[in-house]
């Protein structure tokens, strides 16, 4: 199975099974292709299998959003660019192609960002559902962001499906972007990035529209977003905004 981002502005949402071998199209973003290998996977389900026994949905993302994160870096540094990460670990075939980067050669290394940490969280909570430890289906999403100073750009990020039965909201979980609240003492605490998505939100940026969804920290609390405000969705509607 290859994952591409579609060309037309419509997100690219991936629910289904992601095996071995797996290909993620990284290009656009100035690398090459991301090679899902088992030792990965595995990793990824013995975080998984450590919080299989439930928590707070919100606590519950923070770790996992920690616990890849720490797979990922270490104190360790790497005083070679993403770039040249990639290009040390390259894959070549039996003809001498480039086939890809293994997410696990990068472990440790100090230059996963929202493609990486997006399909190693996206692994956990696959599993987790999977397991019945939660009951929101996960899926994979490549799209595009912008903030409000910065130009948008090629995204990967988590969508939540809202409960079945429950009016709660659809969730865009955010691995690469915290958001910074103030605590109400005029301190900045982090957060993982968490935001709550309406039914008319989930539907504009699942059908090739934009949203600019509501951090879950403003939401029934004293607490208020610090950060720059997001926009998700569709490139050339975001430009536009």
């Amino acid at each position: 199975m290859n994952i591409e981002r579609n060309w037309n502005g419509s997100p690219t949402i991936v629910d289904n099974e992601i095996e071995e071998g797996c290909l993620f199209e990284n290009t656009l973003v100035g690398f090459g292709t991301i090679i899902i290998d088992k030792d990965f996977i595995d990793e990824m389900n013995k975080i998984a299998e450590k919080n299989k026994a439930g928590n707070k949905l919100v606590a519950l993302l923070t770790t996992i959003n920690n616990d890849v994160k720490d797979y990922f870096y270490s104190d360790g540094g790497n005083d070679k660019s993403r770039e040249q990460t990639y290009s040390d670990n390259d894959v070549v075939d039996e003809h001498g192609f480039i086939v890809g980067t293994k997410l696990s050669s990068l472990k440790g290394k100090n230059v996963a960002l929202c493609s990486e940490k997006s399909i190693g969280c996206y692994l956990v909570l696959k599993k987790l559902y999977e397991m019945g430890s939660i009951t929101r289906k996960p899926s994979l999403v490549l799209s595009s962001m912008k903030t409000t100073n910065s130009k948008p750009g090629p995204h990967a990020f988590v969508l939540l499906d809202k409960e079945c039965d429950d009016p709660t909201k659809h969730l865009l979980f955010d691995p690469e972007n915290p958001t910074y609240i103030d605590d109400g003492n005029g301190n900045q605490v982090y957060y993982c990035g968490i935001y709550s998505l309406t039914d008319d939100d989930y539907k504009n940026f699942t059908e090739g529209g934009v949203c600019s969804p509501t951090s879950i920290y403003e939401i029934g609390t004293n607490y208020h977003e610090v950060s720059e405000k997001r926009t998700y969705g569709n490139c050339e509607q975001i430009m536009n905004l």
